[in-house]
């Protein structure tokens, strides 16, 4: 996963990195699907991360998130709950189609709390932080004084 944000402040050799909503949402080519999901434009968010050398307030970063931690987060996010309402609905089709039913809503439910504190878990991981991949674009002096 890869995303764009502006350096706001860098404390501690950790950078504040503004992405998502805001100015971004104007130059996004995505910036109609947020709207038509979700109702409204996305708030801006503030992720601390580590910093690359040369790095200042103002600049214009690319951030990832490392390809494994993507791959987890999507086989425990999506692939998890269809597994388990799959795995409930054959464990419970011997009492007929109903339980059968039953048996996938309940997995389909276990899947889903087991994904999202699976996720609440693993995101406080530093592995699972977005990392700053380049400086695309520097501040000039003149234009943090603006």
């Amino acid at each position: 996963m890869i995303q764009r944000g502006v350096v706001q402040e860098i404390v501690n050799g950790e950078a504040k990195v503004a992405v998502g909503g805001g100015s971004g949402c104007d130059v996004c080519a995505a910036k109609d699907s947020c709207v038509a999901i979700t109702g409204t434009r996305p708030e801006e968010k503030i992720i601390t991360t580590g910093t690359l050398p040369g790095i200042s307030a103002g600049d214009i970063v690319e951030l990832e998130l490392p390809i494994a931690a993507t791959l987890q987060i999507i086989f425990v996010t999506l692939v998890l709950p269809v597994i388990l309402l799959i795995a409930g609905y054959f464990i419970m089709l011997e009492g007929g189609p109903m339980y059968g039913a039953t048996g996938a809503f309940a997995g389909l439910v276990a899947g889903l709390i087991i994904a999202v504190s699976a996720n609440r878990t693993v995101g406080k991981r530093p592995s699972y932080r977005m990392r700053i991949a380049k400086i695309v674009a520097k501040c000039t002096e003149k234009e943090v004084v603006e």
